[in-house]
Formats: structure tokens, sequence, C-alpha cells
């Protein structure tokens, strides 16, 4: 018997689903903004990357679009068999709503004890917004040297009408802990106050 096709093998949305189903595999959310050009998305969210699809509910709110690529298998492998990477995020209606904004953070989540967050993509004018917001609120905040720069101009973050978008990267410390009250303020704090994206 085959062993399965992890997720890393996969070159893009059309070879997972070959492999899996959606319904019983993964879940798609998708809500397009009525009067904004910003979209919050979790690629890796339900289990694959725990509580990245409820952080960018709560970034979200009901004024920004939304798109939760979510995994729901209950083997314990989501991470495996379902994490599609970045540069290779071609669901077509995550693509469809992105294609429209101007705006997008991707939120992810990567294995670290503290409260942390990793800044990357190609919005830099966005990510020195962020940065101080976030810092205000108790976390740690890294822009560059980290191992997550999303500066690939095919990274999901990146695809958007302004060709650029910031890459979130949350600690598995701060995603476990459920106290996000600071991080979403500093965000939706950010995005209020720049009203061009609006």
């Amino acid at each position: 018997m085959r062993a399965p096709v992890l997720a890393d093998k996969y070159v893009g949305y059309h070879d997972l689903t070959h492999a899996h189903t959606e319904g019983v595999d993964y879940a798609v959310h998708v809500r397009f903004p009525l009067n904004s050009t910003i979209a919050i998305i979790a690629p890796h969210g339900g289990h694959i990357e725990g509580g990245t699809s409820e952080v960018a509910r709560l970034m979200a709110g009901e004024d920004h679009g939304l798109y939760l690529f979510e995994g729901l298998r209950a083997t314990g492998d989501n991470f495996e068999r379902l994490h599609l990477t970045s540069h290779c995020f071609d669901e077509p209606r995550c693509l469809e709503l992105i294609s429209q904004c101007e705006t997008v953070i991707a939120v992810h989540g990567y294995a670290s004890h503290g409260p942390d967050v990793l800044l990357g993509g190609r919005d830099e004018e966005l990510k020195r917004a962020l940065a101080p917001s976030l810092r205000a609120q108790g976390l740690s905040v890294m822009s560059e040297g980290h191992r997550f720069p999303g500066l690939d101009a095919r990274n999901v973050c990146n695809r958007t009408r302004s060709r650029q978008g910031v890459q979130m990267e949350l600690s598995e410390g701060l995603r476990h802990s459920r106290a996000w009250a600071g991080l979403v303020q500093a965000v939706r704090t950010v995005l209020d106050e720049c009203p061009q994206r609006a």
C-alpha cells in the first residue's frame, strides 16, 4: 500500500484536491467585503495551525474580507497532509477574494513559546505601522532577520491588487494562550488609521 503524499509535495491546490475531500478533510470559508479593500486570511486554519482561524475572524470583524482554509481531519495529521505552502497556495476562492483587495494580512502560526509575532510580506509600510502597535500590547515583534520573510511574489499574501501584503506569523505560545485581545486591537487600530486602505 502506497503511503499518502505529504502536503509539502503538492505544487498547488489542484494536487491537494486529488488526495483530500472538501467537507471531510478540510473546509473553506470566504466572505467578500462590502466597503473595504482589506482581507484577513488564514490559509492554514482549523487544525493545521491552531488558533489562526479564530484570530483571523477577530481581526476581520464584520468590516473586512475573510478567508479561512481549515483542516478538519481527526487523525492529528492536518499539518502534514493539508499545509499547502504559502507560495503554492492557489485555492481559487482565496485568489478571487485577494485579487479584489489592496491589502491582505495572512495569519500563520509557528513553533515558539513566547508571545511573539514575526512580520513578513512585501507591504513595508504596513509592517512599519504594525510593529510599534503590536509592541505597545506587550508582544515581541520582528520585521526582518527571521526565517519567514514572505517576500516571494507568489506568496499568497502578496497576490493582491497592489502586489504586496503582510504575512503575520504568531508563535505557538501566543496562539495557545488565547490572550488575543491586544493583538487584535493592535491590528484593527492600524487598519482603521489607514483610510487609504479602507
